[in-house]
């Protein structure tokens, strides 16, 4: 597994985020619901300190509900405003649209009190590469799109897009902090599809999801691949039984890539398991900004 990456566009990334901050009022983070903390980017959330900061867990729909109403009290305790999201069919948009919307009022009072016309609140959507944020964009924008055009002192050309009247939002690119500092992490960013496919085997990621789903949810192995005994089990066994479930297997060999291939494209699509790859009870590893001086 590469823990360490940190190429030239993210630099870039992290300048033009940084330049346009000024320019918001609120900062909108789309994150993986199947991995709350580790699909976070700490370094930028205390970059865009003091902003507000929303943080939107997308793909809620492959997570246990319980899971993620415990990781969304959990993280609404650490200050942020937390919401669950389904950015390919628009549930949960209207309470990110409220979020933001209650979070600008006091800036609504300010501008009344100095008898200013009340714009629009500008958000800014930030977040780590392959989560869902340009699903999340087209979802909060939809039909109702006009670009109202390059904001002053914004990069010549940039445009910013209105969301149904209400919103001014503008977009960034995905930015990754430079290393990671746990090898789990690493691996449930992989399964999520976050990193490319050069940063890790298919076979190593594949292995850490049958353990995680055996350890949070085996009943689930046991019932799509009838698999029996599934706890008394090691990865070469359930490996090996999936490959003769879907045929990848002849004369008791297995073929670990192909079944490896599946196993990713099961996980990412929620077929095995709903489960979320965080614990709220074992956050064993940091991303915070001390971690790159």
């Amino acid at each position: 597994m590469v823990n360490n990456w940190y190429p030239g566009h993210m630099v870039k990334a992290r300048r033009e985020i940084a330049e346009n901050l000024k320019l918001v009022d609120v900062v909108v983070e789309i994150a993986d619901a199947r991995a709350p903390q580790s699909s976070r980017n700490l370094e930028l959330e205390s970059m865009v300190k003091p902003k507000p900061i929303i943080l939107v867990l997308n793909k809620k729909d492959l997570v246990n509900s319980p899971d993620l109403d415990t990781w969304i009290s959990h993280l609404n305790q650490e200050g942020l405003h937390t919401a669950g999201m389904v950015s390919t069919s628009g549930e949960g948009k209207k309470q990110v649209i409220q979020m933001v919307e209650k979070l600008y009022q006091p800036t609504v009072e300010a501008m009344k009190k100095r008898e200013r016309r009340v714009r629009p609140p500008r958000i800014m959507v930030v977040g780590i590469p392959n989560v869902g944020k340009s699903t999340f964009i087209n979802s909060l924008v939809g039909r109702k799109t006009a670009r109202t055009g390059p904001k002053p002192g914004v990069t010549r050309g940039k445009q910013w897009v209105r969301v149904d009247g209400r919103i001014d939002l503008l977009d960034t690119p995905g930015l990754l902090w430079p290393k990671i500092t746990m090898p789990d992490q690493g691996l449930k960013l992989a399964a999520l599809g976050v990193l490319g496919s050069k940063a890790y085997t298919e076979e190593e990621v594949a292995r850490f999801i049958i353990r995680m789903v055996q350890k949070i949810q085996p009943q689930t192995l046991e019932s799509r691949y009838g698999i029996e005994n599934i706890l008394s089990l090691d990865e070469d066994q359930i490996l090996q039984a999936i490959a003769r479930f879907r045929g990848f297997s002849e004369h008791e060999y297995a073929d670990y890539q192909k079944t490896a291939l599946f196993v990713l494209g099961e996980f990412r699509r929620g077929r095995i398991a709903k489960i979320i790859l965080d614990q709220v009870d074992n956050l064993r590893f940091t991303t915070s900004g001390d971690d790159y001086r």
